[in-house]
């Protein structure tokens, strides 16, 4: 492909997606992870979950909490697609038991969590979802730290545990290919 034909699927790649000629967009890309993407629309959600669950949250511009968010995703997407590559599953039993563990939490039975995860905007299997791609991810974590640590101590082992966390972080994103396609400070990628 000749480079102006390139770089015009490249700009049309780059550009939302326009629902009709009255030009409302559908989507965008907010970042790309290895081979996955990130939506925009997934970054604007979780921005809205992080400012209702978190009082550190109403401090931030829209901007930095839209850059947390996006860097939330990028750190789950990196530790689900590492997760996935060494064959970490989530069987359905163990995600049951963890869904009714938080509805316990909450001092609800099943169906009244749903129906209060419903009257908080949230849609019932995507929580689900997104609770087994946690199981992956503190599966994966807990692997790879506890391989990591070199102590008997229970304290110095707990802070050992969270050095080598970052650490661990650090190099998952190191050895990625991340994009952002949101405008972002050259502070980097937030490691949370």
């Amino acid at each position: 492909m000749n480079k102006p034909t390139f770089a015009l699927v490249l700009a049309l790649l780059l550009q939302p997606v326009w629902a009709d000629k009255g030009g409302t967009a559908l989507d965008q890309i907010a970042a790309v992870v290895n081979s996955d993407v990130i939506m925009m629309s997934e970054a604007q959600k979780r921005a809205q979950i992080m400012r209702s669950s978190s009082k550190a949250a109403d401090s931030l511009s829209p901007q930095d909490l839209l850059k947390q968010a996006v860097d939330s995703l990028i750190l789950e997407n990196l530790q689900i697609q590492k997760a996935e590559a060494a064959g970490i599953q989530i069987d359905d039993v163990t995600l049951n038991k963890t869904v009714a563990g938080v509805a316990a939490q909450n001092k609800l039975s099943l169906p009244a969590f749903q129906q209060a995860l419903q009257q908080e905007g949230i849609d019932y299997a995507e929580f689900r979802e997104q609770t087994r791609r946690k199981l992956m991810a503190d599966t994966l974590r807990k692997r790879e730290v506890q391989s990591r640590v070199k102590t008997d101590d229970p304290q110095a082992a707990s802070a050992q545990a969270d050095e080598q966390y970052q650490a661990w972080l650090q190099e998952l994103r190191n050895d990625a290919y991340v994009e952002y396609r949101i405008p972002v400070a050259p502070s980097g990628l937030t490691l949370q």
